[in-house]
């Protein structure tokens, strides 16, 4: 951690939890429930470093720190209700707990609260690079969830896979560092070669998020992934590996899909590709300025330590 970020970290959390402070007494309630500041915070890290880094006000960067979690928040509620998902961070989901109108609602006030937040910023011009760059990421997130609801993993092949991974998790992961590169007007070329690692970022992340949602789970717990035949990396080479007769068989005995797809060897593929991005990612590192390497090398470690848990695993 870089110095002072630790300070600015904890005027984050103080800002994100009087974001959360409402007081309507239903919204309040599911609020509390989905809570502010339990998160790692990946977000707040990257905007904070990338902002000291770069040399600007440290009360931009705690702003847009905060922007970024209220965003980020708002589309795991929304993405749980898309994704059926029951449980987020180790308890039941909004949606599930207080219904689908509860987790809209709950979702809607964040973003609502997270576009408030930029009026905050001292720079007005500041201001309005912000308040662009995060609609133009809204839509690409609604972009993103949009195509990856109803996607069978039946109708994909690996690249579109790749697309719709990508395009689902990117942009949330390029925000909070493309934010301050275009406070600090770093050169064109910069906000490019940003987006195209961050988009391999997302794409190893979406990757391991697959695994977790087939391979973490109850023994006796059919993944939501093989419930509702999603988009899933694991899924996806299954296809491609299969002949038509073995899918339909495994679509029926779906315990029986789980058990296969935790036995067999394309886990490992999937690991091989994983670290190939990583790999490709190191790279090109010389292609971002000298300061910010460090803060995107740190992306890929965390990446290669959520992986590493599938390396071998039976």
């Amino acid at each position: 951690m870089i110095s002072n970020e630790s300070d600015s970290l904890e005027s984050v959390k103080k800002q994100l939890a009087k974001s959360f402070e409402v007081n309507e007494k239903n919204l309040s309630l599911w609020l509390n429930w989905h809570g502010g500041s339990e998160g790692k915070l990946i977000r707040s890290h990257l905007a904070l470093s990338t902002g000291e880094a770069l040399g600007l006000s440290k009360h931009t960067a705690i702003i847009w720190a905060v922007v970024c979690e209220l965003i980020h928040s708002a589309s795991l509620l929304h993405d749980d209700i898309c994704d059926s998902d029951e449980i987020r961070r180790g308890k039941v989901s909004v949606w599930k707990n207080f219904g689908i109108p509860a987790a809209i609602c709950t979702g809607d006030y964040l973003i609502a609260e997270s576009f408030k937040k930029i009026t905050e910023i001292e720079q007005g011009w500041h201001q309005n690079i912000l308040l662009g760059l995060l609609s133009g990421t809204v839509k690409e997130i609604v972009f993103g969830q949009s195509g990856d609801v109803n996607t069978s993993f039946l109708s994909l092949g690996w690249e579109e896979y790749k697309s719709l991974a990508i395009a689902k998790t990117s942009p949330l992961i390029c925000l909070p560092i493309m934010g301050m590169f275009k406070c600090a007007e770093l050169d064109e070329p910069y906000y490019i070669n940003l987006r195209k690692m961050t988009d391999e970022i997302g794409l190893a992340y979406q990757i391991v998020n697959d695994l977790e949602n087939i391979l973490l789970n109850q023994a006796d717990e059919i993944p939501t992934d093989i419930e509702f035949e999603r988009m899933n990396a694991l899924l996806v080479l299954v296809k491609e590996k299969s002949s038509e007769k073995e899918i339909n068989f495994l679509k029926k005995n779906k315990a029986e899909f789980k058990q296969f797809l935790i036995s067999s060897n394309i886990k490992d593929d999937l690991i091989d590709r994983i670290q190939l991005i990583l790999e490709n990612i190191k790279n090109s590192l010389h292609l971002m300025p000298v300061v910010i390497r460090p803060i995107i090398s740190s992306l890929c470690e965390e990446i290669n330590k959520k992986a590493s848990q599938f390396t071998h695993a039976k």
